[in-house]
């Protein structure tokens, strides 16, 4: 049986999932997260897989354990996402967010979160997986995979250990910020970091410029009619990026 450290974190050389191996620890309230230094099958947004070598990245499930309704349950998202880019910046690099909660640099991809939710009746927990890229692999990335490491655009690189720290301190900052002045400060925090307004994003036929969050943290598009979409669930797509002379996306 693996121990909690002090911080209630439970530190594993290898699983399969941390997601997988929090839920089984959701029970413990001795167990704030887990972190592996290698998953052989993490898993992204729609069951995708995520690339996990060992070394190269860090591998984090917090368990979230709110203290708000499930009816906003989009905060824990956008919470680990700008959790994620203050990591990164702190860091040196210039990430930005695609909604609701990829963390990208340029036109690579920095970090990926996956937020799962379990209702009971009227109880309901919900773990948070990240998976950050910290140093770039020493055979590259696979073909296809749009990734970006932080040690390609930050001088300085945490290790695992340290950057777990500090992103799991970040993370709960954040949701005691939401469990005391709700989503309106989160959604200021996260416009720090969003693309610019003009970028054309898409989901399922619907294609709209960026006009930023709503109150409830719903992606807001206008249409080339016009009007105003309005995207609570599921994922978008860049298709073009708004001239920004100063970062490109």
């Amino acid at each position: 049986m693996v121990i909690p450290d002090q911080d209630g974190v439970i530190w594993l050389p290898e699983c399969a999932s941390t997601n997988d191996e929090a839920w089984l620890r959701a029970a413990d309230p001795a167990v704030k997260a887990v972190v592996a230094h290698r998953q052989t099958a993490g898993r992204g947004r729609r069951g995708r897989a995520w690339t996990s070598p060992p070394g190269s990245g860090l591998y984090l499930t917090w368990l979230a354990r709110p203290g708000f309704p499930a009816s906003d349950g989009g905060a824990l998202p956008l919470l680990a996402a700008v959790a994620v880019a203050e990591l990164a910046t702190r860091a040196g690099a210039k990430p930005w967010l695609k909604w609701p909660n990829d963390v990208w640099v340029g036109d690579g991809k920095l970090a990926g979160i996956l937020t799962e939710a379990r209702t009971d009746g009227a109880a309901w927990a919900a773990v948070v997986g990240v998976g950050l890229n910290l140093r770039t692999p020493k055979d590259g990335w696979p073909a296809g995979f749009p990734a970006v490491a932080l040690d390609a655009v930050a001088p300085d690189v945490p290790e695992p250990h340290a950057a777990a720290k500090d992103l799991l301190q970040r993370l709960a900052r954040w949701q005691a910020k939401v469990e005391a002045d709700g989503f309106a400060p989160l959604i200021e925090a996260w416009g720090q970091w969003a693309p610019p307004e003009g970028t054309v994003f898409e989901q399922a036929g619907h294609r709209g410029a960026f006009l930023g969050l709503a109150e409830d943290g719903a992606l807001r598009l206008r249409d080339a009619e016009g009007a105003e979409i309005l995207i609570r669930t599921g994922e978008v797509h860049l298709v073009e990026a708004a001239p920004n002379p100063e970062e490109p996306l």
